[in-house]
Parts: structure tokens; C-alpha cells; sequence
């Protein structure tokens, strides 16, 4: 099969549950990186035997392809990364094929390893270490349209080697999350209608907005009432048990207590 583009258009194809696949990553002591395909359900993939499965693994503008085999059987054994930039999320795509036929016939998109999304479970914001060249952290936020992946918290690898470890980090909460939490506010303060969209990533920020007792911005609200609706919802999110009990770890560990 010729290598496909991660950005061939799906339309019309079959997009297979993200949660049929499991995806692990290792970065080794030198720096490289490799992946393999843990798990394929394909019992429950509702796809005929005899197709072929690909991947592209892919990080900023940077991907890679992979031949896996046959779908019911696919390859599992541990494939090098050499071609990827490592300051930006990794993400998997699977493609589906027929045999002899370059026609898709299938796609699962925006897939990250288990290792490096940490087991967060369907959290709003991702968490995926990175090599930021000195920097701690840095917030991704894609633009608010169809297609478009949810933001992703980046973190310094040498720091952070798993998302799970950052996400226990009380210093990474007090520190980090109110910021991230004032970024994403002042996206959707541009972007409120969007809010009741199911096509875009800001529409799964509505539950939880209103879950802080914050009320919808109207869509006309001039820039001085947006940036109000940012501090309330910093504040509200800075107010939850969560973050209380974060902060108070933190200053335990400042006092020696902990």
C-alpha cells in the first residue's frame, strides 16, 4: 500500500471507537522512541477479515507509516519512531484497507498511547509529555473548528515522563491549571456560539462551565465583559475541593510538612 496522508479527507468512511485500539510507547535512554499496537478489538470492530490495517503516527507538521497486516491478526511487535518531532503531541491514526487496494475503508483518528496520555480517561484538556527545550510547560489550543482536537497540556518529558505523573502534581495543579483553565475561558469567550456545537471541541466545555455555576456569555458581549466572564471562570474553577486540596498540599510540602 503507498504511504496515505494522516490528512486524507474521511469523508464517507467508517470511523472506528478510539477505544478499540491501545496504543504504547517507549522512549529509550537515548532519546529515540518506539511504538507498538497493544490491543485491536476486532471482534468488536464490526469490519470483515481480510482487510488491511495501517498507522500513521504523526506530531506537528512530522508523521510516519506503518504497515500492521492483516486486521484480524495485526503486527504487535515494537516499531521505531525515527521520523517525528518530539516537542509536539504524538497521535496515531489507523487506516483500513481492502487487500490490493489502496481504497480506505475505515479510520480511527487522533489516538494517543497509553503511556503518554497517562490513563487520564476523557478528561477536556490532555496531558502528554514533551521535549520543550527548557520550557515546563506549554498549552496547545487548536482552533475552534470541525475536526480539531481538544487542547493538550504539554509538559517537560525529563520532568513529566507520564501524563499521570504530572496530573498528581499539586505544583502542576496551583500552578499550571489556573493558567490553562484562563486560556481555554478566553478561547471560548471568543468563540460562545460554539458552545451548543457537538462538531467542535469547545461544545464539551458546556457541562463543566455550568457545573462551576458559570453562566452562558452572550454572544455579543463587548471584550470588557468577556474578560470578566475569564476571571469568573478562573475564579470559579480556582474555588473547587479539587483545587483547594492541591493548594494545600502544595504549602505542605513548602512547610516541611509533607
Amino acid at each position: 500500500m503507498p504511504k496515505i496522508s494522516r490528512t486524507t479527507n474521511p469523508t464517507s468512511l467508517k470511523e472506528l471507537d478510539a477505544k478499540l485500539f491501545s496504543v504504547r510507547t517507549q522512549t529509550h535512554a537515548n532519546g529515540s522512541r518506539s511504538f507498538w499496537l497493544e490491543r485491536f478489538d476486532f471482534a468488536n470492530s464490526g469490519l470483515a477479515p481480510g482487510l488491511l490495517l495501517a498507522c500513521v503516527a504523526h506530531a506537528g507538521s512530522s508523521e510516519e507509516y506503518f504497515e500492521l497486516g492483516a486486521i484480524e491478526s495485526p503486527v504487535h511487535a515494537v516499531m521505531p519512531i525515527n521520523e517525528l518531532v518530539t516537542n509536539r503531541p504524538l497521535k496515531f491514526r489507523f487506516l483500513v484497507s481492502e487487500n490490493n487496494n489502496p481504497r480506505l475503508i475505515a479510520f480511527a483518528d487522533n489516538i494517543r498511547a497509553t503511556d503518554e496520555a497517562g490513563t487520564l480517561g476523557d478528561s477536556l484538556v490532555d496531558i502528554e509529555p514533551a521535549d520543550l527545550g527548557g520550557a515546563a510547560w506549554r498549552l496547545e489550543v487548536p482552533e475552534v473548528k470541525p475536526g480539531a482536537d481538544k487542547p493538550v497540556l504539554l509538559v517537560e518529558r525529563q520532568l513529566f515522563p507520564t501524563a499521570l505523573a504530572a496530573a498528581k502534581d499539586p505544583w502542576i495543579a496551583v500552578l499550571v491549571m489556573p493558567e490553562v483553565m484562563r486560556q481555554i475561558a478566553f478561547s471560548i469567550s471568543r468563540n460562545s456560539g460554539s458552545l451548543e456545537d457537538p462538531e467542535v471541541w469547545v461544545s464539551g466545555w458546556a457541562e463543566f462551565l455550568a457545573g462551576l455555576g458559570i453562566g452562558e456569555l452572550a454572544e455579543d458581549s463587548d471584550d470588557i465583559a468577556k474578560a470578566q466572564w475569564v476571571e469568573d471562570v478562573v475564579a470559579a474553577f480556582c474555588a473547587k475541593q479539587s483545587m483547594k486540596a492541591q493548594f494545600g498540599f502544595a504549602i505542605a510540602e513548602l512547610s516541611g510538612e509533607k
